[in-house]
């Protein structure tokens, strides 16, 4: 898988005691980051303790031995162009923290640092009491002791710092030592934008028409029309052309004549 480019990769990581605020300020970081445009993985959790097999170290040996593989882990996702933050373990050992700065490169260590007395207030489980009355045998910080960085990139009290104020110190420093682009500081707090493939079409939007006034419509009015007069002349084409009857009276009193003419000469 690409994770990006070569020089783009860094690791995170995050040391401090147990319940000092690890895991959480790791999540909020890697969330941020997220939300920027960046490829990030979190070592951190039940799934990783049970696949490297860490978690529970007893000894300086051991716990060196899991800060190692976690190096190992750092180094690889690193290299490939990722961003990794290393929450999984407390790292107590200043010597193995150094070793895995010089194995990985690009590296920002982030001391998480809280009193003791927070810390025995925050813990649900009783593990620090338990550790104070002896009734647990290993406790980084109360039955071993616990070696803080001495030049660390980024010091976090989340006894006084919430968890976005602690974020946003993150990240500036990671702008300030070039591990993130500079661009990246002007991007700070705001969300990324979500293109969709298919955006939805906006919706019409309704335009106040001027109210019209409504006024009654007129009746209709009937309108009578002349009617044309009958005339007592004849047409004129009546006039001039005869009718049948007063041409066949006309040929009669012609012919009377001659019948009467003809007559006489008989007798």
């Amino acid at each position: 898988m690409n994770l990006g480019t070569p020089n783009s990769g860094f690791t995170v990581w995050l040391t401090g005691m147990s319940g000092a605020g690890k895991s959480t300020l790791a999540q909020g970081l890697a969330n941020r980051l997220r939300r920027l445009g960046k490829i990030v993985e979190v070592l951190d959790g039940e799934e990783v303790e049970k696949m490297l097999s860490i978690g529970s170290a007893g000894t300086k040996d051991e716990r060196n031995a899991e800060a190692r593989k976690l190096a190992w882990v750092c180094k690889l996702v690193t290299r490939g162009g990722g961003i990794i933050l290393q929450s999984a373990i407390e790292s107590p050992y200043r010597e193995t923290r150094e070793e895995a700065r010089r194995q990985i490169g690009r590296f920002a260590e982030v001391f998480v640092e809280c009193p003791t007395e927070t810390l025995i207030h925050r813990d649900r489980s009783g593990k620090y009491k338990k550790a104070l009355a002896g009734e647990l045998k290993t406790l980084v910080g109360i039955t071993e002791p616990y070696e803080p960085p001495t030049h660390p990139e980024v010091v976090i009290d989340t006894s006084t710092h919430s968890i976005d104020e602690s974020v946003e110190h993150i990240l500036g420093q990671l702008v300030a030592q070039r591990l993130l682009d500079p661009s990246v500081a002007a991007m700070r707090g705001r969300p990324r934008l979500q293109v969709r493939a298919n955006p939805p079409k906006p919706k019409p939007v309704a335009v106040a028409r001027p109210a019209v006034e409504k006024r009654p419509l007129p009746k209709p009015r009937l309108v009578k029309m002349p009617v044309p007069k009958k005339s007592s002349k004849p047409a004129k084409a009546q006039r001039h052309a005869p009718s049948r009857s007063k041409a066949a009276a006309r040929t009669a009193r012609a012919e009377r004549p001659r019948m009467a003419a003809g007559s006489k000469r008989k007798r």
